[in-house]
Protein backbone atom coordinates (compact mmCIF):
# COMPACT_ATOMS: atom_id res chain seq x y z
CA UNK A 1 0.00 0.00 0.00
CA UNK A 2 1.29 3.44 -0.90
CA UNK A 3 0.41 6.90 0.39
CA UNK A 4 0.66 9.27 -2.53
CA UNK A 5 -1.57 11.25 -4.85
CA UNK A 6 -5.24 10.96 -3.91
CA UNK A 7 -5.10 7.72 -1.95
CA UNK A 8 -8.41 6.26 -0.84
CA UNK A 9 -7.58 2.58 -0.47
CA UNK A 10 -8.39 2.92 3.17
CA UNK A 11 -7.56 1.51 6.53
CA UNK A 12 -10.80 1.30 8.49
CA UNK A 13 -9.58 3.70 11.14
CA UNK A 14 -10.59 6.91 12.82
CA UNK A 15 -7.96 9.44 11.81
CA UNK A 16 -6.47 11.54 14.58
CA UNK A 17 -4.81 14.96 14.29
CA UNK A 18 -2.02 14.91 11.71
CA UNK A 19 1.53 16.14 12.19
CA UNK A 20 1.39 18.03 8.94
CA UNK A 21 4.85 19.02 7.67
CA UNK A 22 6.33 18.64 11.13
CA UNK A 23 9.65 17.45 12.45
CA UNK A 24 9.65 17.13 16.22
CA UNK A 25 12.43 16.38 18.64
CA UNK A 26 10.51 14.52 21.32
CA UNK A 27 7.22 14.45 23.17
CA UNK A 28 8.76 15.59 26.43
CA UNK A 29 9.14 11.98 27.53
CA UNK A 30 12.07 12.80 29.76
CA UNK A 31 10.25 15.67 31.40
CA UNK A 32 13.26 17.92 30.67
CA UNK A 33 12.16 20.94 28.68
CA UNK A 34 15.66 22.01 27.65
CA UNK A 35 17.03 18.74 26.30
CA UNK A 36 15.99 17.63 22.86
CA UNK A 37 16.29 13.94 22.06
CA UNK A 38 17.04 15.15 18.54
CA UNK A 39 20.33 16.84 19.35
CA UNK A 40 23.26 16.90 21.71
CA UNK A 41 22.90 20.45 22.94
CA UNK A 42 20.43 22.38 25.08
CA UNK A 43 17.65 24.14 23.24
CA UNK A 44 19.01 27.22 24.95
CA UNK A 45 17.40 30.51 25.87
CA UNK A 46 17.78 34.00 24.47
CA UNK A 47 16.80 35.51 27.85
CA UNK A 48 19.24 36.62 30.52
CA UNK A 49 19.32 34.24 33.45
CA UNK A 50 17.46 35.57 36.47
CA UNK A 51 15.95 38.48 34.56
CA UNK A 52 12.35 39.55 35.04
CA UNK A 53 11.66 38.59 31.41
CA UNK A 54 11.84 34.89 32.27
CA UNK A 55 8.19 35.21 33.34
CA UNK A 56 5.44 37.77 33.01
CA UNK A 57 6.34 41.12 34.54
CA UNK A 58 4.12 42.42 37.32
CA UNK A 59 2.50 45.01 35.04
CA UNK A 60 1.87 42.34 32.38
CA UNK A 61 0.24 40.00 34.87
CA UNK A 62 -1.91 42.82 36.19
CA UNK A 63 -3.01 43.68 32.64
CA UNK A 64 -4.10 40.09 32.03
CA UNK A 65 -5.97 40.00 35.32
CA UNK A 66 -7.74 43.27 34.55
CA UNK A 67 -8.83 41.91 31.17
CA UNK A 68 -10.15 38.77 32.82
CA UNK A 69 -11.97 40.76 35.49
CA UNK A 70 -13.66 42.94 32.84
CA UNK A 71 -14.85 39.82 31.01
CA UNK A 72 -15.99 38.24 34.25
CA UNK A 73 -17.88 41.35 35.38
CA UNK A 74 -19.25 42.77 32.13
CA UNK A 75 -19.54 40.02 29.50
CA UNK A 76 -23.15 39.21 28.63
CA UNK A 77 -22.93 35.42 28.26
CA UNK A 78 -21.63 32.71 30.55
CA UNK A 79 -18.14 31.43 29.80
CA UNK A 80 -15.76 28.68 30.90
CA UNK A 81 -12.59 29.83 32.63
CA UNK A 82 -10.60 26.92 31.15
CA UNK A 83 -11.54 27.88 27.59
CA UNK A 84 -10.55 31.48 28.30
CA UNK A 85 -7.11 30.38 29.54
CA UNK A 86 -6.64 28.06 26.54
CA UNK A 87 -7.51 30.97 24.28
CA UNK A 88 -4.99 33.24 25.96
CA UNK A 89 -2.17 30.73 25.44
CA UNK A 90 -3.27 30.09 21.85
CA UNK A 91 -3.16 33.82 21.29
CA UNK A 92 0.41 34.06 22.60
CA UNK A 93 1.57 31.19 20.39
CA UNK A 94 -0.28 32.62 17.40
CA UNK A 95 1.43 35.98 17.91
CA UNK A 96 4.78 34.27 17.27
CA UNK A 97 3.83 34.08 13.60
CA UNK A 98 5.26 30.57 13.36
CA UNK A 99 3.02 28.05 11.54
CA UNK A 100 4.66 25.10 13.31
CA UNK A 101 4.35 26.23 16.92
CA UNK A 102 1.01 25.33 18.45
CA UNK A 103 -0.92 24.90 21.68
CA UNK A 104 -3.12 21.85 22.30
CA UNK A 105 -5.67 21.82 25.09
CA UNK A 106 -5.74 18.75 27.33
CA UNK A 107 -8.59 17.37 25.21
CA UNK A 108 -6.55 17.60 22.00
CA UNK A 109 -3.10 16.73 23.37
CA UNK A 110 -3.67 12.97 23.39
CA UNK A 111 -4.73 13.09 19.73
CA UNK A 112 -1.52 14.88 18.84
CA UNK A 113 0.52 12.26 20.69
CA UNK A 114 -1.36 9.52 18.85
CA UNK A 115 -0.49 11.03 15.48
CA UNK A 116 3.21 11.11 16.34
CA UNK A 117 3.11 7.55 17.62
CA UNK A 118 1.28 6.48 14.47
CA UNK A 119 -1.77 5.07 16.26
CA UNK A 120 -5.45 5.30 15.43
CA UNK A 121 -8.73 3.63 16.38
CA UNK A 122 -10.35 1.03 14.12
CA UNK A 123 -10.44 -2.68 13.26
CA UNK A 124 -7.08 -3.06 11.49
CA UNK A 125 -8.11 -4.07 7.98
CA UNK A 126 -7.40 -2.57 4.58
CA UNK A 127 -10.31 -2.62 2.14
CA UNK A 128 -10.87 -2.43 -1.59
CA UNK A 129 -13.91 -2.23 -3.89
CA UNK A 130 -13.85 -4.96 -6.53
CA UNK A 131 -16.77 -5.22 -8.96
CA UNK A 132 -18.95 -3.34 -6.51
CA UNK A 133 -18.12 -5.60 -3.54
CA UNK A 134 -16.22 -4.59 -0.40
CA UNK A 135 -13.25 -6.94 -0.30
CA UNK A 136 -10.67 -7.30 2.47
CA UNK A 137 -7.29 -6.60 0.90
CA UNK A 138 -5.14 -7.05 3.99
CA UNK A 139 -5.55 -7.87 7.67
CA UNK A 140 -3.03 -6.36 10.08
CA UNK A 141 -1.36 -8.80 12.43
CA UNK A 142 -2.57 -8.80 16.01
CA UNK A 143 -5.37 -6.35 15.30
CA UNK A 144 -9.14 -6.82 15.97
CA UNK A 145 -9.88 -7.98 12.42
CA UNK A 146 -7.35 -10.79 12.64
CA UNK A 147 -8.40 -11.74 16.15
CA UNK A 148 -12.01 -12.07 14.98
CA UNK A 149 -10.99 -14.32 12.08
CA UNK A 150 -11.34 -11.92 9.16
CA UNK A 151 -9.17 -12.98 6.21
CA UNK A 152 -7.90 -11.40 2.98
CA UNK A 153 -10.39 -12.05 0.20
CA UNK A 154 -13.41 -11.98 2.48
CA UNK A 155 -16.35 -10.00 1.14
CA UNK A 156 -18.07 -7.70 3.63
CA UNK A 157 -21.85 -7.61 3.18
CA UNK A 158 -23.03 -5.55 6.16
CA UNK A 159 -21.90 -3.79 9.34
CA UNK A 160 -24.16 -3.85 12.40
CA UNK A 161 -27.04 -4.76 10.10
CA UNK A 162 -26.40 -1.94 7.60
CA UNK A 163 -25.85 -3.20 4.07
CA UNK A 164 -22.63 -2.25 2.26
CA UNK A 165 -24.10 -2.94 -1.15
CA UNK A 166 -23.16 -0.29 -3.77
CA UNK A 167 -21.31 1.87 -1.24
CA UNK A 168 -18.09 3.68 -2.02
CA UNK A 169 -14.89 3.18 -0.04
CA UNK A 170 -15.47 6.36 1.97
CA UNK A 171 -19.05 5.36 2.83
CA UNK A 172 -17.93 1.85 3.79
CA UNK A 173 -15.17 3.11 6.07
CA UNK A 174 -17.59 5.55 7.71
CA UNK A 175 -19.80 2.61 8.72
CA UNK A 176 -16.94 0.39 9.90
CA UNK A 177 -14.87 2.82 11.93
CA UNK A 178 -15.74 3.94 15.42
CA UNK A 179 -14.49 4.64 18.94
CA UNK A 180 -12.22 2.26 20.80
CA UNK A 181 -14.12 -0.46 22.65
CA UNK A 182 -17.24 -0.33 20.49
CA UNK A 183 -18.35 -3.38 18.52
CA UNK A 184 -18.67 -3.94 14.79
CA UNK A 185 -20.69 -6.96 13.73
CA UNK A 186 -19.73 -7.98 10.20
CA UNK A 187 -21.65 -10.24 7.84
CA UNK A 188 -19.01 -11.90 5.67
CA UNK A 189 -19.03 -14.02 2.52
CA UNK A 190 -15.96 -16.24 2.27
CA UNK A 191 -14.99 -17.89 -1.00
CA UNK A 192 -15.44 -21.67 -0.74
CA UNK A 193 -17.76 -21.47 2.26
CA UNK A 194 -21.48 -21.92 1.63
CA UNK A 195 -22.81 -20.23 4.77
CA UNK A 196 -22.42 -16.56 5.50
CA UNK A 197 -20.17 -15.78 8.46
CA UNK A 198 -20.97 -13.42 11.31
CA UNK A 199 -17.89 -11.94 12.96
CA UNK A 200 -17.93 -9.56 15.92
CA UNK A 201 -14.96 -7.20 16.27
CA UNK A 202 -14.12 -4.84 19.09
CA UNK A 203 -12.56 -1.67 17.73
CA UNK A 204 -9.17 -0.91 19.21
CA UNK A 205 -6.17 1.35 18.88
CA UNK A 206 -4.36 0.52 15.64
CA UNK A 207 -0.73 1.16 14.82
CA UNK A 208 -0.72 2.70 11.35
CA UNK A 209 1.47 1.11 8.73
CA UNK A 210 4.07 3.79 8.05
CA UNK A 211 6.57 1.55 6.24
CA UNK A 212 6.17 -1.06 3.52
CA UNK A 213 8.12 -2.68 0.73
CA UNK A 214 8.09 -4.97 -2.27
CA UNK A 215 10.73 -6.30 -4.63
CA UNK A 216 10.43 -6.99 -8.35
CA UNK A 217 11.75 -9.89 -10.37
CA UNK A 218 14.47 -7.54 -11.66
CA UNK A 219 15.87 -7.13 -8.13
CA UNK A 220 14.67 -3.53 -7.77
CA UNK A 221 13.44 -3.02 -4.23
CA UNK A 222 10.76 -0.50 -3.38
CA UNK A 223 10.48 0.91 0.16
CA UNK A 224 7.92 3.54 1.14
CA UNK A 225 7.85 5.58 4.33
CA UNK A 226 4.68 7.62 4.92
CA UNK A 227 5.72 9.22 8.22
CA UNK A 228 8.62 9.05 10.69
CA UNK A 229 7.32 7.71 14.00
CA UNK A 230 9.30 6.26 16.89
CA UNK A 231 9.22 2.72 15.50
CA UNK A 232 10.11 3.64 11.89
CA UNK A 233 13.86 2.73 12.12
CA UNK A 234 13.13 -0.84 13.17
CA UNK A 235 10.39 -1.21 10.57
CA UNK A 236 12.81 0.00 7.87
CA UNK A 237 15.50 -2.41 9.08
CA UNK A 238 13.06 -5.33 8.94
CA UNK A 239 11.90 -4.46 5.41
CA UNK A 240 15.49 -4.02 4.22
CA UNK A 241 16.48 -7.39 5.62
CA UNK A 242 13.60 -9.12 3.83
CA UNK A 243 14.46 -7.46 0.49
CA UNK A 244 18.21 -8.02 0.84
CA UNK A 245 17.61 -11.68 1.65
CA UNK A 246 15.53 -11.83 -1.53
CA UNK A 247 18.45 -10.61 -3.65
CA UNK A 248 17.81 -6.87 -3.88
CA UNK A 249 20.22 -5.20 -6.34
CA UNK A 250 19.00 -1.58 -6.08
CA UNK A 251 16.55 0.34 -3.88
CA UNK A 252 13.92 2.97 -4.62
CA UNK A 253 13.02 4.78 -1.39
CA UNK A 254 9.71 6.66 -1.60
CA UNK A 255 9.09 9.62 0.75
CA UNK A 256 6.51 11.36 -1.42
CA UNK A 257 3.76 13.05 0.58
CA UNK A 258 5.66 12.20 3.78
CA UNK A 259 5.04 15.21 6.09
CA UNK A 260 7.92 14.43 8.46
CA UNK A 261 7.78 13.27 12.05
CA UNK A 262 10.34 12.54 14.76
CA UNK A 263 13.87 13.82 14.12
CA UNK A 264 15.65 11.03 15.98
CA UNK A 265 13.71 8.55 13.86
CA UNK A 266 14.92 9.89 10.52
CA UNK A 267 18.49 10.09 11.86
CA UNK A 268 18.38 6.40 12.80
CA UNK A 269 16.95 5.50 9.40
CA UNK A 270 19.71 7.48 7.65
CA UNK A 271 22.38 5.61 9.58
CA UNK A 272 21.27 2.41 7.86
CA UNK A 273 22.40 3.85 4.51
CA UNK A 274 25.13 6.41 5.22
CA UNK A 275 28.75 5.33 5.93
CA UNK A 276 30.39 6.07 9.28
CA UNK A 277 31.79 9.57 9.62
CA UNK A 278 29.47 11.11 7.02
CA UNK A 279 27.13 13.92 8.07
CA UNK A 280 23.39 13.28 8.23
CA UNK A 281 22.17 16.70 9.28
CA UNK A 282 23.37 19.88 10.99
CA UNK A 283 21.22 21.30 13.79
CA UNK A 284 21.37 24.93 14.92
CA UNK A 285 19.67 26.24 18.07
CA UNK A 286 18.34 29.70 18.92
CA UNK A 287 21.80 30.84 20.05
CA UNK A 288 23.37 29.97 16.70
CA UNK A 289 25.19 26.94 18.12
CA UNK A 290 25.57 24.14 15.59
CA UNK A 291 25.79 20.40 16.14
CA UNK A 292 26.58 17.90 13.39
CA UNK A 293 24.76 14.60 13.50
CA UNK A 294 27.23 12.12 12.04
CA UNK A 295 26.48 8.57 10.99
CA UNK A 296 27.95 5.85 13.14
CA UNK A 297 27.92 3.53 10.17
CA UNK A 298 25.15 1.29 11.43
CA UNK A 299 25.00 -1.43 8.83
CA UNK A 300 21.87 -2.90 7.37
CA UNK A 301 20.97 -6.30 8.85
CA UNK A 302 22.79 -8.17 6.09
CA UNK A 303 25.89 -5.99 5.83
CA UNK A 304 27.08 -2.68 4.35
CA UNK A 305 24.88 -1.01 1.74
CA UNK A 306 26.47 -1.68 -1.64
CA UNK A 307 23.58 -1.12 -4.03
CA UNK A 308 22.32 2.00 -5.86
CA UNK A 309 19.84 4.25 -4.06
CA UNK A 310 17.10 6.31 -5.71
CA UNK A 311 14.84 8.57 -3.64
CA UNK A 312 11.34 9.55 -4.78
CA UNK A 313 10.08 12.91 -3.45
CA UNK A 314 7.52 15.60 -4.26
CA UNK A 315 6.01 18.80 -2.92
CA UNK A 316 4.45 16.87 -0.06
CA UNK A 317 7.86 15.64 1.13
CA UNK A 318 8.63 17.86 4.09
CA UNK A 319 10.93 18.22 7.06
CA UNK A 320 12.18 14.79 8.18
CA UNK A 321 11.65 13.33 4.71
CA UNK A 322 13.69 16.21 3.27
CA UNK A 323 16.42 15.48 5.81
CA UNK A 324 16.59 11.90 4.57
CA UNK A 325 16.52 12.84 0.89
CA UNK A 326 19.23 15.48 1.33
CA UNK A 327 21.42 13.26 3.50
CA UNK A 328 21.20 10.31 1.11
CA UNK A 329 22.05 12.54 -1.85
CA UNK A 330 24.99 14.35 -0.25
CA UNK A 331 26.39 11.59 1.96
CA UNK A 332 25.38 8.36 0.19
CA UNK A 333 25.30 9.29 -3.50
CA UNK A 334 21.56 8.76 -3.97
CA UNK A 335 19.71 10.08 -7.03
CA UNK A 336 16.62 12.21 -6.32
CA UNK A 337 13.65 11.76 -8.67
CA UNK A 338 10.29 13.53 -8.70
CA UNK A 339 9.48 17.15 -7.97
CA UNK A 340 10.77 19.85 -5.64
CA UNK A 341 10.20 19.16 -1.94
CA UNK A 342 8.20 21.31 0.47
CA UNK A 343 10.97 23.29 2.17
CA UNK A 344 10.62 23.06 5.95
CA UNK A 345 13.89 23.47 7.81
CA UNK A 346 12.85 23.84 11.45
CA UNK A 347 12.53 21.48 14.41
CA UNK A 348 9.84 21.47 17.07
CA UNK A 349 9.80 20.06 20.61
CA UNK A 350 6.53 19.22 22.31
CA UNK A 351 6.30 20.10 26.02
CA UNK A 352 3.58 17.93 27.49
CA UNK A 353 4.31 18.00 31.24
CA UNK A 354 5.26 21.61 31.91
CA UNK A 355 1.77 23.20 31.86
CA UNK A 356 0.50 20.83 34.53
CA UNK A 357 -2.98 20.03 33.23
CA UNK A 358 -2.36 17.63 30.34
CA UNK A 359 -2.21 20.37 27.72
CA UNK A 360 0.72 20.50 25.31
CA UNK A 361 2.85 23.28 23.86
CA UNK A 362 4.76 22.61 20.63
CA UNK A 363 7.48 25.15 19.92
CA UNK A 364 10.01 25.67 17.15
CA UNK A 365 13.37 25.46 18.93
CA UNK A 366 15.97 24.98 16.20
CA UNK A 367 16.67 24.81 12.48
CA UNK A 368 18.30 22.02 10.54
CA UNK A 369 20.71 22.25 7.62
CA UNK A 370 21.74 19.84 4.91
CA UNK A 371 25.19 18.20 5.30
CA UNK A 372 26.73 20.96 3.13
CA UNK A 373 25.25 23.66 5.40
CA UNK A 374 22.31 24.66 3.17
CA UNK A 375 19.14 25.81 4.95
CA UNK A 376 16.29 24.90 2.62
CA UNK A 377 13.48 26.54 4.59
CA UNK A 378 10.98 27.95 2.12
CA UNK A 379 12.99 26.59 -0.81
CA UNK A 380 12.96 22.80 -0.75
CA UNK A 381 15.28 20.39 -2.53
CA UNK A 382 15.34 20.17 -6.30
CA UNK A 383 15.39 16.63 -7.72
CA UNK A 384 18.23 15.42 -9.92
CA UNK A 385 15.62 14.17 -12.37
CA UNK A 386 12.37 16.15 -12.48
CA UNK A 387 9.24 14.22 -13.44
CA UNK A 388 5.73 15.72 -13.48
CA UNK A 389 2.65 13.73 -12.58
CA UNK A 390 -0.55 13.68 -14.68
CA UNK A 391 -3.29 16.17 -13.82
CA UNK A 392 -5.56 13.43 -12.48
CA UNK A 393 -3.16 12.88 -9.56
CA UNK A 394 -4.06 16.31 -8.21
CA UNK A 395 -7.66 16.97 -9.24
CA UNK A 396 -9.99 17.54 -6.28
CA UNK A 397 -13.15 15.56 -5.63
CA UNK A 398 -16.33 16.40 -7.52
CA UNK A 399 -19.03 18.49 -5.93
CA UNK A 400 -21.99 16.72 -4.34
CA UNK A 401 -24.25 19.76 -4.64
CA UNK A 402 -25.56 19.06 -8.14
CA UNK A 403 -25.54 16.53 -10.96
CA UNK A 404 -23.43 17.11 -14.08
CA UNK A 405 -25.00 16.51 -17.48
CA UNK A 406 -24.65 17.17 -21.19
CA UNK A 407 -24.22 20.71 -22.56
CA UNK A 408 -23.15 22.14 -19.18
CA UNK A 409 -19.92 24.10 -18.94
CA UNK A 410 -18.09 24.50 -15.62
CA UNK A 411 -14.91 23.79 -13.71
CA UNK A 412 -16.65 20.75 -12.20
CA UNK A 413 -17.12 19.32 -15.69
CA UNK A 414 -13.43 19.96 -16.39
CA UNK A 415 -12.53 17.97 -13.26
CA UNK A 416 -14.88 15.22 -14.39
CA UNK A 417 -13.15 15.05 -17.76
CA UNK A 418 -9.71 14.85 -16.16
CA UNK A 419 -10.95 12.00 -13.94
CA UNK A 420 -12.49 10.13 -16.83
CA UNK A 421 -9.27 10.37 -18.83
CA UNK A 422 -7.25 9.21 -15.82
CA UNK A 423 -9.55 6.24 -15.31
CA UNK A 424 -9.09 5.20 -18.94
CA UNK A 425 -12.19 6.73 -20.56
CA UNK A 426 -11.75 9.35 -23.28
CA UNK A 427 -13.97 12.42 -22.62
CA UNK A 428 -13.10 13.97 -26.00
CA UNK A 429 -12.02 17.25 -24.41
CA UNK A 430 -10.88 18.63 -21.04
CA UNK A 431 -12.01 22.26 -21.29
CA UNK A 432 -15.08 22.01 -19.04
CA UNK A 433 -17.78 21.60 -21.71
CA UNK A 434 -19.93 18.46 -21.26
CA UNK A 435 -19.88 17.28 -24.87
CA UNK A 436 -21.38 14.24 -26.62
CA UNK A 437 -18.01 12.48 -26.24
CA UNK A 438 -17.98 13.23 -22.50
CA UNK A 439 -21.46 11.76 -22.14
CA UNK A 440 -20.38 8.63 -24.00
CA UNK A 441 -17.38 8.30 -21.67
CA UNK A 442 -19.66 8.62 -18.63
CA UNK A 443 -22.04 5.99 -20.03
CA UNK A 444 -19.12 3.63 -20.73
CA UNK A 445 -17.85 4.05 -17.19
CA UNK A 446 -21.32 3.45 -15.73
CA UNK A 447 -21.74 0.35 -17.89
CA UNK A 448 -18.38 -1.09 -16.81
CA UNK A 449 -19.28 -0.32 -13.17
CA UNK A 450 -22.63 -2.13 -13.38
CA UNK A 451 -24.53 1.13 -12.92
CA UNK A 452 -27.50 2.53 -14.79
CA UNK A 453 -26.28 4.14 -18.05
CA UNK A 454 -27.76 7.58 -17.58
CA UNK A 455 -24.87 9.65 -18.91
CA UNK A 456 -25.50 11.93 -15.93
CA UNK A 457 -22.99 12.24 -13.09
CA UNK A 458 -24.86 12.05 -9.80
CA UNK A 459 -23.36 11.41 -6.34
CA UNK A 460 -23.15 7.65 -6.83
CA UNK A 461 -21.36 7.97 -10.18
CA UNK A 462 -19.01 10.62 -8.81
CA UNK A 463 -17.96 8.47 -5.87
CA UNK A 464 -17.54 5.36 -8.00
CA UNK A 465 -15.42 7.30 -10.51
CA UNK A 466 -13.23 8.72 -7.74
CA UNK A 467 -12.70 5.23 -6.33
CA UNK A 468 -11.80 3.85 -9.78
CA UNK A 469 -9.33 6.65 -10.39
CA UNK A 470 -7.68 6.18 -7.02
CA UNK A 471 -7.32 2.45 -7.56
CA UNK A 472 -5.58 3.20 -10.86
CA UNK A 473 -3.26 5.67 -9.15
CA UNK A 474 -2.10 3.02 -6.69
CA UNK A 475 -0.58 0.85 -9.42
CA UNK A 476 3.12 1.47 -9.96
CA UNK A 477 2.89 0.84 -13.69
CA UNK A 478 0.74 4.00 -13.92
CA UNK A 479 3.21 6.09 -11.90
CA UNK A 480 5.65 8.04 -14.15
CA UNK A 481 7.87 9.10 -11.24
CA UNK A 482 8.31 5.52 -10.09
CA UNK A 483 8.97 4.40 -13.66
CA UNK A 484 11.73 7.01 -13.96
CA UNK A 485 13.19 5.98 -10.60
CA UNK A 486 13.28 2.37 -11.79
CA UNK A 487 14.99 3.43 -15.03
CA UNK A 488 17.62 5.33 -13.01
CA UNK A 489 18.21 2.30 -10.79
CA UNK A 490 18.63 0.00 -13.80
CA UNK A 491 21.01 2.53 -15.39
CA UNK A 492 23.11 2.52 -12.22
CA UNK A 493 23.22 -1.25 -12.42
CA UNK A 494 24.33 -1.04 -16.04
CA UNK A 495 21.23 -2.91 -17.21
Amino acid sequence: MMFRGRTVLAIAVLTALTTSVATIGALGLSGNTNWSLASGFSSGSNKESGSESEGLRKAEMEKLNRAFELINDKYLQKFEREKLLDGAIQGMVGALGDPYSAYYSSADASKFADSVQGTFTGIGARLDIIEGAVVVERVMKGMPAERAGLKPGDILLSVNGDSLDSLSISETVAKIRGPKGTKAKLEVKRIGVDELLELELVRDRIVEETVGSEIGADGIGYLWISQFTFDTPKLVADELQDMENSGMRALILDVRDNPGGVLTSVEEVAKQFIPAGKTIVVEENNLGQQEKVVSTGTESPTGPINYPLVVLMNGGSASASEILAGALKQSAGAILVGSQSYGKGTVQISYENELGDGSLLKLTVSKWLLPDGTWLNGKGIRPDVAVSMPDYYYVSVLTRDKVLKKDESSDEVRKLQIMLAGAGYSPGREDGYFSDATELAVRAFQRDSNMAETGVVDNATAERLEDALNLRIQKLENDPQWQEARAQALQKLGA
